[in-house]
């Protein structure tokens, strides 16, 4: 297999709407349309995806990113560890794009106004092997993010 088909693989805005259905189910409320483009960035990125794994129904924002973590023996914050996010951000884009056409287009979310509405939630415990873990990350992120404002996730993240 070739890199391309490597590349077309992983850049699946199929599969990728399935991990926005899974975080809007466990947004569970109407969720900004912007706040869906943030989803892609933080579960493709591996230090997010450990936090997001052992999340409980407690687990806030503030909580789950902001612990330290050793490198080469200096503590490394969570939100420096986030920094490279806007680029992560910008370069996912067009397929978080993709994958809410692809969800409203086989009516699994409806848009009204500014905001997305779940029509068909998603269980992830249907699923899988790894399927299974990022989809349960997808949700647990949702949960945390239906925690917090908008202006504590800006922060967090460091955008606007």
């Amino acid at each position: 297999m070739g890199i391309t088909s490597i590349k077309t693989l992983s850049m699946n805005p199929h599969f990728y709407s399935l991990l926005i259905q899974s975080f809007l189910t466990g947004y569970n409320n109407a969720c900004r349309i912007k706040t869906a483009f943030l989803v892609l960035p933080i579960l493709l990125h591996s230090d997010s995806r450990e936090k997001l794994i052992n999340a409980n129904a407690r687990s806030r924002i503030d909580t789950l990113f902001q612990s330290t973590k050793e490198i080469r023996q200096y503590e490394i914050s969570g939100k420096t560890r986030m920094a490279s996010f806007v680029e992560r951000y910008n370069l996912l884009m067009p397929y978080c794009k993709d994958a809410l056409i692809i969800l409203s287009s086989e009516n699994k979310i409806a848009v009204i106004g500014l905001e997305l509405v779940l029509i068909e939630k998603i269980e992830y415990k249907n699923y899988d092997g790894s399927i299974k873990e990022l989809l349960k990350c997808a949700y647990n992120l949702g949960r945390v993010f239906s925690k917090s404002s908008e202006e504590q996730v800006s922060f967090y993240l460091g955008v606007n």
